[in-house]
């Protein structure tokens, strides 16, 4: 894992080495996975699971890909807007065409291991005739994935937002919300000649959205049928692939105040759900195969009074175009 710091501050986990303190999580290294453990994939603790919120919301703001641990992506530049207004691609008679040249980038990069290690103590699991409850392995193993996908959520928050032009933006009973949205759909296509795949709203600004539109002065006024838009709707309208309201909840340490993932932000970016690399986006989600072949990884490394249970995936949310991504900060 490259950055445990980033991981104790999006989830309150502390290191402690090989010897985490029972009910503690701690973040995962090699030898927790590793040493004297029985590793299974995803198909042993982690199949059949329904999906979570949690999710079902990194899949909708971040399409996945596979890729192996080190890979290629090329980085976009500005020569495929290149157009020949002066005629230049008009071939004279006995003449060559024009030629041209394309030189973008390839860049390598790799995917990181992010994972973390739950001990419990088996005298705080649920027994039957002095008997542990089988199952519960699962249950903490379902535990430590939902709370790395919210890592990875905040992550790719974070790596838009640090790419993105920002515009403020107040959304009161005098604006017009979904034109705001319209617009920057427009510097996105201006800026990479595609109408964007997503338009992501925090709760918060979802909310002052709808409270612009349900305005008393708009009560019989055509736009207050925009507060009932459905997200489908609300796509369509502004000519996006689709609205993903991120309404996610985190929490920085145990006791600490919860807060929204994204809350009065608006995000406007291109994500297409491609096999391959080489695709108009400016965020991808990569992953490669953990031990055992799968894209989460489960290792139970037993002792005779407690378990530690690690859970572990190889990712990386990374921006292989930056151009044209909006964002917008909402009062």
């Amino acid at each position: 894992m490259k950055s445990p710091s980033l991981f104790l501050a999006l989830t309150g986990a502390t290191v402690l080495g090989n010897t985490p303190e029972p009910g503690q999580i701690t973040v995962a290294n090699s030898a927790t996975n590793y040493a004297g453990s029985l590793a299974q994939d995803v198909q042993g603790y982690l199949a059949g699971l329904p999906a979570t919120n949690n999710e079902n919301l990194l899949n909708a703001l971040f399409p996945a890909i596979q890729v192996n641990d080190f890979f290629q992506f090329p980085k976009a530049d500005d020569e495929f807007f290149l157009t020949e207004s002066d005629d230049s691609d008009i071939r004279a008679i006995g003449a060559a065409f024009k030629r041209v040249e394309f030189r973008g980038t390839t860049v390598t990069a790799s995917t990181q291991q992010k994972g973390l290690t739950m001990r419990v103590d088996h005298k705080s699991l649920p027994k039957v005739s002095g008997k542990i409850v089988a199952g519960w392995e699962q249950r903490y193993a379902a535990a430590l994935r939902n709370r790395l996908i919210g890592a990875d959520i905040i992550r790719g928050l974070a790596v838009i937002d640090a790419a993105a032009t920002n515009a403020a933006k107040t959304w009161d009973a005098t604006a017009n919300p979904d034109g705001d949205l319209r617009a920057a759909g427009q510097a996105l296509r201006t800026a990479t000649g595609l109408m964007q795949s997503h338009v992501v709203l925090g709760n918060l600004a979802q909310q002052k959205r709808q409270d612009s539109y349900e305005a008393a002065a708009r009560v019989n006024h055509a736009m207050a049928n925009h507060a009932a838009y459905t997200m489908e709707q609300l796509a369509s309208y502004l000519g996006a692939g689709k609205v993903v309201i991120a309404d996610g909840i985190k929490q920085a340490k145990k006791g600490a105040a919860k807060a929204d993932m994204l809350a009065g932000i608006a995000y406007v970016y291109n994500a297409t759900e491609s096999p391959i690399m080489d695709d108009p986006s400016n965020v991808k989600r990569a992953w490669s195969p953990v031990m055992g072949g799968g894209q989460w990884g489960v290792a139970i490394q037993e002792h005779a009074v407690f378990t530690d249970i690690t859970v572990w995936q190889e990712s990386l949310i990374f921006l292989p175009i930056t151009t044209g991504i909006q964002k917008l900060t909402i009062s």
